[in-house]
């Protein structure tokens, strides 16, 4: 076995991590068996405990991550498993590339960020988006850890088709499921910027957005309007259940317009293509992860 010296290249230290199955190749996902790439993942997962109920982990056998151990949604798959959702991880490993420009949209805590940014590389941009101050501060210090903070702005600020304020409503101990909220904020509601995303400096450049906004995609869709007017190459995952619309075939119908193919990433079978009956014809209240892409 050849120790590699102090004056190693980055290159040369993943290289020979990944020899030593002590980093995952997460190039691996594009193929292969998802159980065993589980397994793997979940056998590197290390999880410590720093205190004020915070913990750093290790996701995708390769990243570091910042969690609050109350959080029982995503947190807890993190610390004892390394991963999220392997089934939108193997399709944003697939379809994002270097020097890409994209949007987190509903970033949490960051395991979509921290990937994406690995992924567009250092010639790339990534414009990550959480409203909850918590957990964009998370998401912060796992960007800065993992040495992507330059190629990430991060923007505590909600998304939507005008600007202003939103009440954000946190549900306790499922930050996952943070959502904007009509009227008078509460108790676990916290007051947030909001802004349209086609005038976050950057923007009008995106290759690839990732939307989960738990009801409020119709909304920041459109926020999206002059990126969506540039005509250009684009792809969008966006989470969709008819129960949070008003007009869901209305919504679907606004999506299609703008000249996207319509496909869902599946839980099971990976990337379906779709009709818009299939879409509407699903139970409102599940969650499809709609896969739409232009160019």
């Amino acid at each position: 076995m050849r120790f590699l010296d102090h004056q190693a290249s980055p290159a040369e230290i993943r290289r020979h991590g990944e020899a030593l199955g002590t980093i995952f190749d997460i190039w691996a996902l594009r193929t292969g068996d998802r159980w065993r790439h589980e397994a793997v993942i979940r056998g590197l997962c290390q999880t410590a405990y720093l205190g004020d109920h915070t913990a750093i982990c290790r996701i995708l056998g390769r990243y570091k991550m910042y969690v609050d151990t109350r959080d029982v949604g995503v947190a807890s798959h993190l610390m004892l498993d390394g991963y999220w959702e392997m089934w939108n991880t193997e399709t944003i490993i697939r379809l994002v590339k270097p020097g890409m420009t994209v949007l987190d949209v509903g970033a949490h805590c960051g395991y979509f960020s921290v990937l994406l940014a690995d992924l567009v590389g250092p010639t790339g941009k990534l414009l990550s988006f959480e409203p909850n101050p918590p957990m964009a501060e998370l998401l912060r210090r796992s960007v800065a850890v993992n040495g992507f903070d330059g190629r990430t702005t991060v923007h505590e600020i909600a998304l939507g088709q005008e600007r202003g304020t939103a009440t954000l409503e946190v549900p306790k101990n499922e930050p996952k499921n943070a959502h904007v909220v009509q009227g008078k904020g509460g108790p676990g509601t916290v007051e947030v910027p909001l802004r349209r995303a086609d005038e976050i400096p950057g923007a009008l450049d995106a290759d690839f957005i990732k939307i989960d906004a738990e009801g409020a995609e119709q909304a920041i869709w459109t926020g999206l309007n002059d990126i969506l007017a540039r005509n250009r190459p684009l792809t969008i995952l966006l989470e969709f259940a008819a129960v949070r619309y008003a007009d869901p075939a209305g919504f679907l119908n606004q999506i299609l317009s703008h000249g996207f193919n319509l496909a869902e990433v599946d839980l099971v079978g990976g990337v379906q293509g779709r009709s818009p009956a299939d879409v509407l014809n699903a139970s409102p209240h599940d969650d499809q992860m709609l896969l739409l892409t232009r160019g």
